[in-house]
């Protein structure tokens, strides 16, 4: 992918900004546990990752027979456990976060977050992890006809601040979204969480890096 001049930077959050995706898959195992009694793979987390609940129906309904009230009750459970949790001090801010967002602050330039989860624990993470005033503003997968991996939310991030897609930076841990920002026309570069890139991702991203100091020092070239 080639090269552009950068003008705002467009974050995902859990996995992203937050260390949050180990606390998520716990919350599910246990939500999971408690509903049916039945243990959740690694191998249905991940295709969870990156997407909004209404994306999410068929997986439920496939793995274990749930249909929507039954996994729209497990999914309250998880997200209740994940309050819990980021409650007692889990989820903190990935390392380099402070010195990335500071280098943005030093350029004055203007910083999204665009999360596939409701506003409502958007808001709330970004609160108790002390970030909410250090961005721009806030878009919920929610509030857009189609989630990642279709370019809606990133889209709609963009215009919140005016800003030009092809002039975006999406930064990602999760492959629905790197493409999702390739669809909507922006560059993109994942840091890997719990999921590792495939070549589809290597191919979609500007770059891959190992964490958000390694972006901080790349942005040199972008901004």
């Amino acid at each position: 992918m080639e090269k552009r001049k950068i003008e705002a930077v467009i974050f995902d959050l859990d996995g992203l900004m937050l260390d949050t995706e180990p606390v998520a898959m716990r919350a599910m195992g246990q939500a999971i546990k408690e509903k049916c009694g039945a243990d959740m793979s690694f191998a249905f987390f991940r295709q969870l990752i990156g997407h909004a609940r209404s994306d999410t129906y068929g997986f439920f309904e496939k793995e274990y027979g749930f249909d929507k009230e039954t996994t729209n009750s497990v999914r309250d459970k998880c997200a209740e456990l994940i309050v819990e949790a980021i409650g007692r001090g889990e989820g903190l801010p990935k390392p380099g976060l402070t010195e990335l967002l500071a280098y943005l602050d030093e350029r004055s330039m203007p910083r999204v977050v665009a999360s596939s989860s409701p506003r409502s624990q958007i808001l709330m993470k970004l609160k108790m992890a002390n970030l909410l005033h250090r961005v721009n503003s806030v878009t919920s997968g929610w509030e857009v006809p189609k989630s990642k991996p279709e370019p809606d939310i990133f889209l709609r991030a963009a215009g919140t601040i005016e800003a030009e897609p092809s002039r975006c930076l999406v930064l990602e841990d999760s492959p629905a979204g790197i493409e999702a920002a390739k669809r909507a026309g922006m560059t993109s570069i994942m840091v890997p969480d719990l999921v590792a890139p495939g070549p589809e991702e290597e191919h979609r991203a500007l770059m891959i890096l190992p964490d958000l100091f390694a972006v901080a020092e790349a942005l040199k070239d972008l901004l």
